[in-house]
């Protein structure tokens, strides 16, 4: 059974539930040694982003006040970190650097949901522009691993969420976003929360990308996903997960290195 897990959101992302608090009981009570809170990233909204899928800007300073208060208190119990889950967003991406810089954040995940900004037609889960795709989302992903900014890659088959069927494009793509990965020795994630909201379309974790990840054999990382405290003890879904991953020969990594974590 796993016993880290650093992709958990909090109700400041405005589709999470449960108080921060009860996200460290509920790590407690699965026998968690480390929870990472990665949040939904604010970002200085562009015209045409969206407004309703992460924390506003404002509420930053309260996120990490209370999530560092939370690692005082619960010091002798687990340990916290504090992360948030950002897009590759070109051009604006000072902005996630101060925002790691001020806030002394001690880890980053890439969460590629968008190209550019936000609106439902940009989301790589249900892209409008099918045509370029797979083009727009390799861009993205690569600049992103090799931007320096980023230390786990949740998600990385999203993109199926937008796809009829596996193409011979999809697999060539997929092998050179893995394989960057792997260079770069940067957690591809076996994310949880596609497993627990399962669709009639195509979606994540997906079959033929985790059996390309298993020839290629970079690291890889279970991830919660957490939306709610009750996902954290969804022992069900977490031995679903391990016996799929076993079956392919992946041995997940135990634990996140925290390059930047504040002493």
């Amino acid at each position: 059974m796993i016993t880290t897990n650093y992709h958990t959101h909090t109700m400041r992302c405005r589709h999470a539930e449960g108080t921060d608090e009860d996200y460290v009981l509920k790590a407690l009570e699965a026998g968690l040694s480390e929870l990472g809170f990665s949040d939904h990233s604010p970002w200085p909204y562009h015209p045409l982003d969206s407004r309703n899928i992460r924390m506003d800007i404002s509420l930053m300073e309260d996120y990490v006040h209370h999530i560092n208060a939370l690692r005082r208190q619960y010091a002798s119990r687990i340990k916290i970190y504090l992360g948030v889950e950002a897009e590759y967003y070109e051009g604006r991406m000072d902005q996630l650097k101060s925002l790691i810089d001020t806030h002394q954040l001690d880890y980053v995940v890439l969460g590629n949901h968008f190209h550019l900004f936000e609106t439902n037609g940009r989301y790589y889960g249900h892209y409008n522009d099918t045509e370029n795709l797979l083009r727009d989302y390799e861009a993205d992903t690569m600049k992103a691993l090799e931007s320096g900014l980023f230390d786990y890659f949740a998600h990385p088959d999203i993109f199926v969420r937008s796809m009829d069927k596996w193409t011979p494009e999809a697999t060539e793509m997929s092998i050179r976003i893995l394989k960057k990965a792997k260079e770069l020795n940067i957690p591809v994630e076996y994310n949880l929360g596609g497993i627990r909201n399962q669709f009639d379309r195509m979606t994540y974790p997906y079959p033929k990308f985790w059996e390309l990840a298993a020839k290629i054999q970079g690291p890889v990382m279970i991830g919660v996903d957490a939306h709610s405290p009750l996902d954290l003890v969804d022992y069900e879904t977490i031995e679903k997960a391990e016996h799929y991953l076993k079956n392919l020969g992946i041995s997940p990594l135990k634990e996140l290195k925290m390059p930047r974590v504040h002493k």
